[in-house]
This record gives C-alpha cells, sequence and structure tokens, in this order.
C-alpha cells in the first residue's frame, strides 16, 4: 500500500491506498473491483486497517485515511462531532474523485457511514459497520479516565478490554502502540463525540446494503446491540465472529476478510 496526503479545507489529510502510485498531486486510480474506504475507531489511525489493505488490494481499491488529528493527519483538535466527520469524509472523496464507494467502519468510523447513509446516500454502494451501535454508551470511568491522562493526572490506560481472553499479546500490543499516535485530547473528543448520536429512530431509513460485524467477546458493544442494529435496518446482514472482541479485523483477520468478501459479492 501507498501513503500519501491531501488537502481538506487548509488540514493535510494522509491515507494509504492500494493500487499504482501516482504522483503527489494526483489522485490514485481506483479502478479494481469495488472501492472499499475504511474508517478508523475513536482515538484510532488509518494504520490499523493494514491487514484489511493488504488483502483486499487483490481485487479491490482500497483506501484508509487518519482524521484530523489522528495518525499521521494536520492539525491539533479532532472534529467535536459525527456529522462534521462526515462531512469530512466526503470532501475526502471529493478529493480522490472516486466512484460510489462501500465504507467500511468500526465504532466511530461506522457512526460516520451511518451519518453519511442518513444524510448523503447516493455516494455509497454499502456499508459495513463493525462493533457499531445505534448509541453510544460510553461509561463515564472511562470519560474520566481519558479526562485525567489528558490533563497529565494519570498514564495512558492499556486494557485489555477491548479484546477476546482468546486474543494473542503480540495482537494487543500492535493496538496500544497505534493508541499512543494519538493524542489522549483527541480520543476524549471522539468519545464525548459518539456520545452524542443515537441513530436508534433513524436506522429504519437506512437504504443501502448493509452487513453488521458482531464479534462475539466484545465487550465494549455487546453483540445485542449489533443485532438490534442489524434488526432494524431493512435488508442489513449478520455475521459473527468468534473468539474476537472489539478489535476484530486485527484479532481474527481472516475471518473478518472471508464475511466482508461473501458479502461484496453479493451486491
Amino acid at each position: 500500500m501507498f501513503s500519501k496526503y491531501v488537502d481538506i479545507e487548509g488540514t493535510a489529510i494522509h491515507y494509504f491506498h492500494t493500487g499504482s502510485s501516482t504522483l503527489p498531486d494526483a489522485a490514485p486510480a481506483l479502478d479494481r473491483g469495488e472501492i472499499l474506504l475504511f474508517l478508523h475507531d475513536a482515538g484510532g489511525n488509518a494504520h490499523l486497517w493494514h491487514r484489511q489493505l493488504d488483502h483486499f488490494a487483490q481485487t479491490h481499491s482500497a483506501v484508509a485515511f487518519d482524521l484530523p488529528a489522528h495518525g499521521r493527519s494536520g492539525a491539533i483538535e479532532g472534529l467535536r462531532t459525527v456529522a462534521e466527520m462526515a462531512a469530512l469524509t466526503r470532501f475526502f472523496v471529493e478529493a480522490l474523485r472516486s466512484g460510489p464507494f462501500v465504507l467500511i467502519g468500526q465504532g466511530m468510523g461506522g457512526a460516520i457511514g451511518l451519518e453519511l447513509a442518513l444524510a448523503d446516500p447516493s455516494q455509497l454502494r454499502g456499508l459495513v459497520l463493525v462493533s457499531t451501535p445505534a448509541k453510544f454508551d460510553v461509561p463515564q470511568t472511562t470519560l474520566d479516565t481519558w479526562r485525567d491522562v489528558m490533563r497529565g493526572r494519570k498514564g495512558q490506560p492499556f486494557s485489555k478490554e477491548p479484546f477476546s481472553p482468546k486474543t494473542d499479546f503480540p495482537v494487543m500490543r500492535e493496538v496500544w502502540m497505534e493508541q499512543v499516535q494519538t493524542d489522549p485530547r483527541v480520543r476524549y473528543t471522539d468519545l464525548v463525540a459518539c456520545m452524542q448520536v443515537d441513530f436508534t429512530p433513524r436506522l429504519g431509513q437506512v437504504r443501502i446494503p448493509t452487513l453488521v460485524v458482531a464479534p462475539r467477546d466484545d465487550q465494549i458493544v455487546p453483540v445485542e446491540k449489533m443485532e438490534a442494529v442489524q434488526r432494524s435496518i431493512p435488508g442489513a446482514e449478520l455475521t459473527y465472529i468468534d473468539e474476537a472482541g472489539n478489535a476484530a479485523a486485527l484479532e481474527k483477520p481472516d475471518v473478518f476478510h472471508a464475511a466482508v468478501s461473501e458479502w461484496l459479492g453479493k451486491i
């Protein structure tokens, strides 16, 4: 995969893409199979999708970008609302001059996908929601912890909560090493932004093909919340991933790839 930047309203947005490399000021040729746009979770970055980009590069055009102040993108503060993140995603897609795309998002990334599906579905070919509830319930203890971290009162927590008990330690370490690349202030802002959205009354208005991915060992977004999302979106499909938690795409990449590939073949 290749790494590039594009200017979005004065902010340098970093992204990875598959296919052939191009000059710095030229958009990549996204002309293989479906255009897959991967969006990271709160406090994450595009590199967390590197296994998916490598895998889908064989048959599709895959892209993953860092939201402002995440990963290698510019800015020192994150966007304040999921709606603002969705607007930036639209600008990003327009800058790449791509056709309709399939959005694959985890957590907050999935919330951005739902916002787009409800507000501007014309560019969406499909939607894959990974550990994305209709309404985020962030525990007050989690908010308090990250508030203390950003104020310098605590060190960053390296919790096993996002993972299945069956997950190997190297996978946990990889996620933790990516975690520290985002300023704690930005992660806190992301969590607050997630808490502001509730798609429950609007899920029935989603009219694009949707796959809901429910890791069975997810302690952050329980399976029943993902089942509720699937039941509320007309025609949505549901797939489970055994022995995987909130970081399912890293914990069980082969199973994740197979499920997404099978669903892509249907749309």
